[in-house]
């Protein structure tokens, strides 16, 4: 008897065993075929930086499984592996749905928010990233640029050392830092960072805009120290002359890929001289944004076409501030 309940075990186990093949994922007809993706292989495809592979993993797992937080999270940071910042802003905010205290995710998120122009939400969500407790540049950083977008140059300059803190090379807080100096006079400043930015990114898709940018600030710095300046070198603001500058063709900036990809939007400020001869001249940049942008409304602001400023009878040299706003659709 006690053979035959052995016997009858094994028989019900084998059954089990045979009908558990019959029903696992993968098995079709007794052949085993791919295994389906799991968010282990997209996690592990990420650390071994095939952030493309990974991507199209992960993107199938959270159709699947929405609330797989894991996927979520190292999605986002596929993403953002690969400059696609804008992209990874909506899975970082899943990702904070599901766990509101995740810290990287907040940090990760401020800075995609401060690329697409959006101060306010940017210092908020960096801010609370802070409050989590993490250590993270970008945070650090997009509060510092979102303080200077809303004309708080002092808070900026201090965020800005904060992100640096945290990691030296951090180009964007440099820019950011070297503009809100710029903005509260501190000259040397101002030019120390930008300094430091091309010897750590000479080459750099903006360098050769910084590398201007710290040249008009020394010639202005030599021209502050001239007592008698000639009326052909005066340069006059728009309230004085009797005649403002007339602009006769203004060429729109083109958009970089790189920026496109990015998701980057919002404003450059440029502060020029209208030439008497003709020529747009000195420009300095007073707001920045990044990937190439900057540099492509200098080059349109040197294309403008204008009738210079006239006072006294004569034409004259005249300030004027440029705006370019740059906004995917």
């Amino acid at each position: 008897m006690r053979n035959f309940r052995h016997l009858a075990v094994s028989v019900l186990v084998s059954s089990l065993v045979y009908l558990s093949f019959l029903i696992i994922p993968g098995y079709v007809s007794g052949q085993q075929s791919e295994p389906l993706a799991s968010t282990a292989r997209g996690i592990q495809l990420y650390q071994q930086g095939d952030s493309t592979e990974a991507i199209k993993i992960l993107k199938e797992i959270v159709k699947k499984h929405p609330d797989d937080a894991d996927a979520w999270y190292y999605l986002g940071l596929a993403f953002n592996s690969q400059g696609l910042f804008g992209e990874a802003r909506p899975r970082f905010e899943r990702l904070i749905q599901l766990r509101p205290d995740s810290a990287d995710a907040h940090a990760k998120l401020a800075y995609a928010l401060i690329l697409a122009n959006e101060p306010q939400k940017a210092m908020t969500t960096g801010q609370r990233a802070l409050e989590l407790g993490v250590k993270s540049p970008e945070a650090h950083y997009a509060i510092a640029e979102a303080s200077f977008r809303l004309n708080s140059p002092e808070k900026a300059v201090e965020e800005a050392e904060a992100a640096l803190m945290v990691s030296p090379d951090f180009l964007p807080a440099l820019i950011t830092k070297s503009l809100a100096h710029l903005s509260l006079k501190h000259y040397s400043e101002a030019a120390a960072s930008l300094e430091k930015f091309l010897a750590i990114s000479p080459d750099n898709v903006d360098a050769d805009t910084w590398r201007g940018q710290l040249k008009e600030m020394q010639e202005s710095a030599l021209q502050s120290t001239t007592t008698n300046p000639t009326a052909e070198t005066t340069t006059y603001s728009g309230k004085v002359v009797t005649q403002k500058v007339r602009v006769l063709g203004k060429p729109e900036p083109q958009y970089t890929e790189r920026a496109r990809t990015a998701g980057v939007e919002g404003t450059v400020v440029l502060r020029a001289v209208f030439s008497s001869d003709g020529d747009v001249k000195h420009i300095v940049v007073t707001e920045a944004l990044g990937y190439g942008l900057t540099t492509n409304a200098i080059r349109a602001a040197r294309q403008i076409k204008f009738q210079p400023a006239i006072k006294d009878d004569r034409p004259v040299s005249m300030y004027i501030q440029l705006e370019y706003n740059f906004n995917l659709y």
